[in-house]
């Protein structure tokens, strides 16, 4: 899915975050926000895409009411049951629930490119080679992690061993996106090093605009 251009702000540059599960993207990305950029979650535009009557309807009609919690929202973690789960079928659910919501944060993406006044725009998108949209991204960072520390981040969250396993399963691996990324940052708790390699990239972004 590769999105139109016509509809950016093309004075801001634009760099997407990447890495694997755990890594500490939305940890980066909020680094960099504080240095002044403006930082697209698609995670949070994603619940909030699965809060839409519409998207709610069509997923009701392909699960059935079991995806619904008690307020009768979108239980994120059933549907996940369902989409990461090692089949044919979950595969295809996977695929339906993403032909369903990346057009709509897509949408958002476009929105919200044209619409800001900062000069670098982050992308904190998990998914970003999956969807296409590393495309429009002038620079792409890797944020790096050993797979020990993104497991226990991900307990920390309340998954276990497994759900990690298929979830990170499910994306491309970690070797193909560092190789399409641009900067490597390292994320495994040594504060002064992941600040520095952050400092040199930030650099880097603000000599483009």
């Amino acid at each position: 899915m590769t999105m139109s251009l016509s509809t950016q702000n093309k004075q801001a540059v634009i760099c997407g975050i990447c890495g694997g599960i755990g890594s500490g993207k939305s940890f980066i990305a909020d680094r960099f926000r504080a240095l002044g950029a403006a930082v697209f979650d698609a995670d949070l535009v994603g619940h909030q895409v699965l809060m839409r009557s519409d998207v709610k309807e069509e997923l009701v009609a392909r699960w059935g009411s079991q995806i619904l919690n008690a307020d009768s929202e979108i239980d994120r973690s059933k549907v996940a049951e369902l989409v990461f789960a090692e089949t044919q079928q979950g595969r295809l659910d996977r695929e339906f629930l993403q032909s369903l919501s990346h057009p709509l944060i897509q949408q958002e993406l476009a929105r919200f490119i044209a619409q800001t006044e900062a000069e670098v725009v982050i992308l904190d998108v998990a998914l970003l080679f999956e969807t296409g949209w590393h495309t429009i991204c002038d620079q792409v960072v890797f944020v790096e992690a050993t797979e020990a520390v993104r497991l226990r981040r991900c307990q920390e969250r309340g998954w276990d061993a497994e759900q990690f396993r298929l979830r990170e399963a499910s994306q491309w691996s970690l070797e193909a996106k560092r190789d399409q990324s641009d900067f490597v940052i390292e994320n495994n708790g040594d504060s002064q090093r992941t600040n520095s390699q952050l400092e040199a990239v930030w650099q880097h972004l603000s000599s483009l605009v």
